[in-house]
């Protein structure tokens, strides 16, 4: 397949993440994000930034990254990515997809394995990150905890994790789904 990722996201992934609602319920949110500028080299430039594909928020929380690869590579061949930028960003959801599988990943139970489409809503996946928010209670206590970070990834084994690149140190934060 002579796709590139640019025209998987595009012709695949963006149309998903589209029917599901994303970018187009009121409060939810579609970005590319920087998660590292990357490291400084000779002359003032950079080497080896690190951006997530899709970042999806709703209500300004973070709840979900999603690794993008072209529909020629297998679906999973961004999973370590995806948890490792999950993970930098406190997201509760990590997803890798090639635009025709797709493998989810909680990354606060450990849950993971293939999905099938349709993709979650917004408010679906708000309600996993904040099952309380239903019934009234306050929502951010359910976020505080995250798992150990997956192996071979730069950031701290605490529950809290930092955003700085390259060697994160735990510190105290209300974390974000």
């Amino acid at each position: 397949m002579n796709e590139t990722e640019a025209d998987t996201r595009a012709n695949r992934i963006d149309p998903v993440l589209r029917d599901a609602g994303w970018g187009v319920v009121e409060g939810s949110k579609v970005n590319r994000e920087m998660i590292c500028p990357g490291r400084i080299t000779g002359g003032g430039g950079r080497a080896n930034p690190l951006s997530a594909d899709y970042v999806l928020s709703y209500r300004d929380r973070k709840l979900a990254v999603i690794e993008a690869k072209r529909a020629g590579l297998g679906h999973t061949a961004g999973v370590g990515q995806a948890k490792d930028y999950a993970t930098r960003l406190q997201a509760r959801f990590a997803y890798a997809s090639n635009g025709i599988g797709w493998y989810g990943i909680d990354m606060q139970t450990g849950t993971e394995g293939d999905i099938a489409l349709p993709f979650p809503t917004p408010q679906e996946l708000w309600a996993r990150c904040f099952p309380e928010a239903t019934t009234g209670a306050t929502a951010s206590v359910r976020c505080r905890s995250r798992p150990a970070a997956a192996s071979g990834s730069r950031a701290t084994t605490s529950t809290t994790r930092s955003l700085r690149c390259w060697r994160p140190s735990p510190r105290a934060s209300s974390a974000s789904c």
